[in-house]
């Protein structure tokens, strides 16, 4: 006998405001993961971003502030995902950091 969970699996997608982190989280919602999307300004300049996902998912979106490079902004979005669901299946780290510069040759 095989034991089923009642839960639904729970991903974190970083910078998930737009382009590919976006599609990744609602790629994931769509094949029934509850979907942390982490992304800087959810209140400010990403609000209009957080606000059409939460309208979209049928409660399967949570957008959450995440700005990976603050250690205490990642901590307490992953605390507080762990806190409503008590784990996390998935991380898809989508946020980046671009070089700009002179390269020599």
């Amino acid at each position: 006998m095989t034991t089923r969970r009642e839960e639904r699996e729970v991903a974190l997608v970083t910078r998930s405001a737009s382009g590919i982190g976006r599609s990744v989280a609602e790629a994931l919602r769509d094949a029934g993961y509850i979907v942390y999307a982490g992304m800087r300004g959810v209140d400010g300049r990403n609000e209009t971003a957080a606000r059409s996902l939460r309208a979209e998912d049928e409660g399967r979106v949570h957008p959450v502030e995440m700005d990976v490079l603050s250690e205490k902004s990642s901590v307490a979005a992953v605390e507080g995902l762990a806190r409503a669901h008590g784990r996390l299946d998935v991380v898809v780290n989508n946020a980046g950091m671009l070089m700009n510069g002179m390269a020599e040759r």
